[in-house]
């Protein structure tokens, strides 16, 4: 399972069907799962600190997993860039690839719904209860109750903290200790030194393009 599958397994209401995603934040956010997985995949790398940190090809070798290696097929001849400008590319219609991952995967099945009874959409049913379930707990745990994260959980932390998802899986009077876990947790010590700067600027990235989305959006609804 990649980082973006697990993300959007325990993202995605297990009651409704309905991804809590939102179409603003899913891009950024894949893009930012798929950004880690490649970094641990030593196919990326980042070069340099903060905003003078860039996103440097590693290895051309694909990674043997469908929808990274597509996503990876967008930057990997586009030499140096900002990690935003990585994220966004590899982001692009990410959260229709990786559903279709997780049903094909049988993580997952997709049912027709209409939006007011009109308008058709598809909600996704979660089929491995299971490992939702207990993704959740060791996220939940980590979050309220300090247990070190993993290579599983640390970059799902990281990226929910980033788009503001950690509500989802606490409840409202949990929600201050969340967010301050979440942010210990993304600095802590679990993950190699490349990964940890990965998690940073994937976190950066995805805020950033979060806010752009933000911006285009009210800006054509205006």
């Amino acid at each position: 399972m990649t980082t973006a599958e697990d993300l959007l397994l325990i993202v995605t209401d297990p009651g409704s069907g309905k991804a809590q995603l939102d179409s603003m934040k899913a891009d950024p956010v894949i893009g930012g799962a798929h950004l880690l997985d490649l970094v641990t995949a030593g196919r990326l790398s980042l070069d340099g600190q903060g905003r003078r940190a860039r996103v440097v090809v590693s290895s051309h070798t694909p990674v043997g997993d469908p929808v990274l290696d597509q996503a990876f097929a967008r930057i990997r001849n586009r030499g140096r860039q900002t990690p935003q400008n990585a994220v966004t590319r590899l982001g692009k219609q990410g959260r229709k690839h990786v559903y279709a991952a997780l049903v094909a995967k049988r993580q997952m099945q997709q049912r027709p719904a209409k939006a007011l009874g009109i308008f058709p959409l598809s909600r996704y049913d979660v089929v491995d209860t299971a490992r939702r379930n207990d993704l959740v707990n060791r996220v939940r745990a980590s979050l309220l109750h300090d247990q070190p994260a993993d290579a599983e959980t640390g970059p799902l932390i990281g990226l929910l903290a980033a788009a503001d998802l950690t509500k989802l899986l606490v409840d409202k009077s949990e929600r201050k200790l969340a967010k301050q876990r979440a942010k210990v947790i993304a600095e802590g010590d679990w993950a190699s030194e490349g990964v940890r700067k990965a998690i940073q600027a994937a976190q950066s990235a995805v805020t950033a393009g979060i806010m752009v989305a933000a911006t285009a959006g009210a800006a054509g609804s205006s």
